[in-house]
């Protein structure tokens, strides 16, 4: 019977659902299934994500799931959480003391093992075509939920680039920012301002008779946005992209690069963006690992500590969703370099704030790491966790351009267990 239900869409699995209640309860007991949610968990808390994305591959056996004892193990060590069985990498001490507030999947699966298809289909949910491109989750929550900042965009990426608006078009595409410490790069006019007006005039009419022939929607998407820049670059938001604001020690808790980026993360946050994206690349350590990865997890654990700290102590920390995940694990086995190479049928990711209910562990992978054992979750249901913590419809259909109907995860299951 189990099969049969999971192989259901999602909306014949709440139909099904619905009917049995009713043929056992009677309809009268019984809350519809959203009013039922909405009474016992949660879901739709966060208004903003702060995903971060470990580039290459991170390895899962040096992070979030250690094999004590195992021959797989390597030379990572592990450290206690404080919850009984639950044990992180000891290079993760920070993350460790603040397990009450994390919720870690352990049994990530995907089908393949090439950098950049396993990276867009676990940012967007779908593999990745020739014939379509799918949007990112700030895209989706944009379309869903409409502009959240008046001015800055929905979507900003720092420190790296990923997928797109897609098919939604150039009003929902991510604003990319390179270094966090140099901030907005090209936010000051070259000229004065009498002259940057002429000079926009000038632009304007140039693009006048274009813009009279060709009124198509993508035409006036790109015209919208470049309208929206020229207000946004206008506008009084543009400090919050300058960490020099901030004072010396909040800084130096969060450390160089990637922590920047962090703080960066939460200044934009606090101002009212919706989704942003933080990279944290170098992952893909085939050789020298033990070398080269224990500086690097520990760094990130301290980052996102810092993080988790920050957003609570300004009140934004039950708003806010942060997400880690990546593309891949690495294999249990260590190669002859010393290393670890591309794993996809199992990893980890990572789950904080936005109404995620912390420490505890979903899923579970074999005693050597090889393998999802229980509950396995797709970049589907990843994504479809993403989308309930942020109150998104995984059942409404958007058209894409060529007519064919797209869904917020791809029909993905979220982890409901996330969620009281």
């Amino acid at each position: 019977m189990k099969k049969e239900l999971l192989s259901l869409d999602p909306l014949s699995r709440r139909h099904f659902a619905e009917k049995t209640a009713a043929a056992a309860f009677g309809l009268s007991l019984m809350p519809s299934m959203d009013e039922a949610m909405a009474a016992t968990t949660t879901a739709g808390k966060a208004k903003h994500v702060i995903y971060i994305y470990m580039g290459g591959g991170m390895t899962h056996l040096d992070t979030f799931d250690p094999k004590p004892g195992a021959e797989t193990q390597g030379q990572t060590g592990t450290v206690s959480t404080g919850v009984a069985g639950i044990e992180l990498s000891e290079y993760m001490p920070d993350l460790a003391k603040r397990f009450k507030d994390i919720a870690v999947v352990r049994s990530l699966t995907q089908k393949t093992g090439a950098h950049g298809g396993a990276s867009y289909w676990m940012q967007t949910g779908y593999q990745e075509t020739p014939a379509i491109r799918h949007p990112n989750m700030g895209g989706w929550a944009q379309k869903a939920l409409g502009k959240m900042h008046p001015q800055l965009p929905d979507t900003i990426y720092v420190g790296g680039g990923g997928p797109g608006s897609g098919f939604l078009g150039a009003s929902y595409a991510p604003l990319p920012i390179g270094d966090p410490s140099k901030g907005l790069p090209n936010s000051k006019a070259p000229v004065k301002k009498p002259r940057m007006d002429e000079r926009l005039a000038a632009l304007e009419g140039f693009n006048q008779s274009f813009l009279d022939k060709y009124q198509t929607e993508d035409v006036q998407a790109y015209s919208q946005f470049y309208d929206n820049t020229l207000d946004f670059l206008k506008g009084k938001d543009l400090d919050v992209f300058d960490l020099s604001k901030e004072k010396k020690e909040k800084r130096d808790a969060y450390g160089n690069g990637f922590g920047q980026g962090l703080l960066l993360a939460k200044r934009l946050v606090k101002t009212g963006v919706r989704f942003v994206r933080v990279t944290n690349g170098g992952w893909d350590m085939h050789g020298d690992l033990w070398n080269r990865g224990p500086g690097k997890i520990n760094g990130f654990s301290k980052g996102i500590a810092t993080l988790i700290d920050d957003l609570k102590a300004e009140g934004l920390f039950d708003e806010t969703l942060i997400v880690l995940t990546t593309e891949f694990g690495r294999t249990p086995k260590i190669n002859a370099r010393g290393g670890r190479d591309h794993h996809p049928r199992c990893f980890s990711a990572m789950l904080a704030g936005g109404g995620i209910q912390g420490g505890q562990v979903y899923g579970e992978t074999d005693d050597k790491a090889i393998s999802v054992k229980e509950d396995p979750v797709t970049p589907q249901d990843f994504s479809a966790t993403i989308a309930t913590a942020l109150g998104l419809p995984l059942e409404k259909r958007i058209f894409a351009p060529n007519g064919r109907p797209f869904f917020v995860a791809n029909g993905g299951e979220p982890i409901m267990p996330f969620f009281s």
